[in-house]
């Protein structure tokens, strides 16, 4: 093997080697449906959705499931930028096995760590964008995940809705882990929003709820919110 190939085999071999640890993103934002194990790595679906620009309902909540990968003994600190400022209320939980614990930012911490982030968006919040960005500083370095969120003119009705008032049906629990208790009162929006459209209208939404009845829903659902959080307000 002359000298050219061999240092051609060794660049790609050692750019190989290097790959996962260029590529690796210590923080990462993923829809609520995400199924995610303990270490941080999404399960299913196998490619998750990628949250940059996502929309929110008004009068109602959103949330998401945010990730930090980092080794068992390294600290780090989680901050949560928004820009324009107090047009949303962001709240953030430490999910700890089958419990999630509130946290105050700045938060202070160490290892792999899932967190939600979830958003209460006043009714009359004006239709905008909103940068609402997670900032990792780790080592001395800062890593943000770059989200910019929509307010849509989608509002949830102030009327309430009777238990179990859910689009899909579900298998879940009793009592329901409190990661799917948001889950079921995100849904009871998405029901509530999904009150005035026509039977045959709604009929279409439901083909995308999943079969068999799960126990937890799939990022499926997320084509029924799609299409949820682009109607008009209703007065």
């Amino acid at each position: 093997m002359n000298l050219r190939l061999r240092l051609c085999c060794f660049a790609v071999a050692s750019a190989a080697a290097i790959a996962p640890s260029i590529n690796a993103q210590p923080l990462s934002v993923y829809s609520e449906f995400a199924r995610i194990d303990a270490s941080g790595q999404v399960t299913a679906p196998e490619t998750p959705r990628e949250i940059l620009s996502p929309a929110l309902v008004r009068n109602g909540f959103t949330s998401f499931q945010m990730v930090v990968q980092a080794p068992p003994d390294k600290e780090w600190w989680l901050f949560v930028g928004e820009n324009p400022e107090k047009v949303l209320k962001v709240t953030m939980y430490r999910e700890t096995e089958d419990a999630l614990e509130p946290v105050e930012l700045p938060h202070k911490s160490s290892g792999a760590e899932i967190l939600w982030i979830d958003v209460w968006t006043p009714a009359d919040a004006p239709m905008m964008r909103i940068k609402i960005e997670p900032e990792l500083l780790i080592d001395g370095d800062w890593a943000t995940y770059p989200m910019e969120a929509r307010v849509m003119a989608a509002r949830v009705p102030d009327s309430a809705l009777p238990p179990g008032s859910y689009l899909c049906p579900l298998v879940a629990a009793s009592p329901p882990l409190p990661m799917v208790r948001l889950q079921l009162r995100n849904a009871a929006q998405d029901f509530a929003l999904a009150a005035p459209l026509e039977q045959e209208e709604r009929n279409k939404l439901l083909d995308f709820c999943d079969r068999p009845t799960p126990a937890r829903w799939s990022e499926n659902y997320l084509h029924i919110r799609d299409y949820l959080f682009r109607l008009p307000a209703v007065n």
